[in-house]
């Protein structure tokens, strides 16, 4: 099976937009990109956060990505495994802070 790739520039404006940020926002993007349904998907699925954005807000990462993380057993390491994230040292930093808020226990899931 093919990897499957979501690129986060669909969300920049066409490079417009530096700092995707907001629960909402995150949560919108988790649907607009079918992630219910690459969670369950057999290959890995390669997330592309473009150069030009610098920040990914906690609160964004935890709309798009809480219930990844929940459905592959609240184990970074495995989301991680599932979820290639190619992004600057920086944006990736920010993901790695934001996961430590999604697997405490807390549901991040509700609206």
């Amino acid at each position: 099976m093919m990897m499957q790739t979501i690129d986060l520039d669909r969300l920049t404006g066409n490079g417009k937009v530096h700092n995707l940020s907001g629960h909402v926002r995150g949560l919108a993007a988790r649907t607009e990109f079918g992630l219910d349904d690459l969670d369950t998907a057999s290959a890995q699925v390669r997330v592309i956060v473009p150069d030009h954005v610098y920040s990914l807000s906690p609160s964004f990462v935890q709309g798009l990505f809480s219930a990844s993380v929940k459905a592959l057993g609240n184990n970074p390491a495995t989301f991680f495994s599932h979820y290639e994230i190619v992004a600057s040292e920086l944006v990736r930093r920010q993901i790695d802070r934001a996961m430590l808020n999604i697997t405490l226990d807390r549901d991040f899931t509700a609206n």
